[in-house]
């Protein structure tokens, strides 16, 4: 007889799988320990590449330790839920199963259309944004600012005050080479650094998990460079190189960033619905459809 033999409730159930798959995607479960690990629970190990992918996913400059401690606190308490639902055998339950059964389908479904976007997936031209742009100018109006900052963290003060100094002496027309170099020399992350130098983004998507850089930006005037933050023991070099007000008429470089993602949603939905209809009709040929 199974260990729970009570009726599992549909919304218990949904969150007790929901949390089982999030555990299982990060960590991974063995007898003997790995070499190097960040969190263990019982034989279940979350390792640091699993963290870089989690940290990676919570969007503009999430590598504070705030936001670390924060997912690995996540990865613990999935992986207790997993570990006690594993020894109360919800496994076997029939709402359980029909729950996991739905989500492997969904996954499923999930990998094929990943993989149609990966294989037919392909950058907007710059033809093709010039021509949007000039076709949505009116939709494309700034509806909140803009910002395109220059924004490192390093792990000591003395490293975040020499990269400050050098950027505050700097010439304004050599800043992006100057910047490309503090990024090499000093960032933890040199890629995120210059990668985020080079776009306007809207300011309320940026920083949303380093509250005291978020709140420094927002008092920085266009061109100004904040003292060193710190920050859970963490330095951080903070400059406002752009702002562009709410309601201004859009300029390309400010908005090539949104063009390129609404032009590849639109790619992506024009994929699918090609797949989609192949493979319709290759099922009605082979008659293995029947509708209404």
């Amino acid at each position: 007889m199974p260990a729970f033999s009570r009726p599992v409730p549909p919304a218990v159930a949904l969150v007790l799988v929901g949390g089982l798959a999030l555990a299982l995607l990060a960590g991974c479960q063995t007898e003997q320990a790995p070499d190097s690990y960040v969190a263990r629970v019982g034989d279940h190990y979350l390792q640091q590449p699993e963290v870089d992918r989690m940290l990676e996913g919570m969007g503009p400059v999430p590598d504070s330790t705030e936001a670390r401690q924060q997912v690995i606190e996540q990865w613990v308490e999935r992986t207790l839920l997993l570990r006690e639902a594993q020894r109360m055998n919800l496994s076997q339950d029939a709402g359980v199963q029909r729950l996991l059964e739905e989500r492997r389908r969904n996954t499923l479904v999930g990998a094929l259309t990943n993989r149609i976007y990966e294989e037919m997936d392909k950058s907007p031209s710059d033809e093709e944004i010039r021509t949007y742009f000039e076709r949505h100018q009116d939709q494309l109006r700034l509806r909140e600012p803009y910002v395109r900052v220059l924004h490192l963290t390093t792990t000591t003060q003395d490293s975040a005050v020499a990269a400050r100094q050098t950027l505050v002496g700097a010439q304004q027309g050599s800043i992006d080479s100057v910047w490309s170099r503090l990024s090499r020399q000093y960032a933890q992350s040199p890629a995120r650094a210059r990668r985020l130098g080079d776009r306007f983004l809207p300011e309320s998507r940026l920083f949303t998990q380093l509250p005291y850089v978020r709140d420094r930006l927002q008092g920085l005037q266009e061109g100004e460079t904040a003292p060193v933050i710190e920050d859970n023991n963490r330095f951080h070099v903070l400059q406002l190189a752009e702002r562009v007000p709410e309601g201004a008429e859009p300029e390309l470089r400010w908005v090539e960033g949104e063009i390129r993602r609404r032009l590849r949603i639109r790619q992506r939905k024009q994929m699918y619905r090609r797949e989609v209809q192949r493979l319709r009709n290759r099922a009605k040929a082979d008659d293995l459809i029947e509708t209404p």
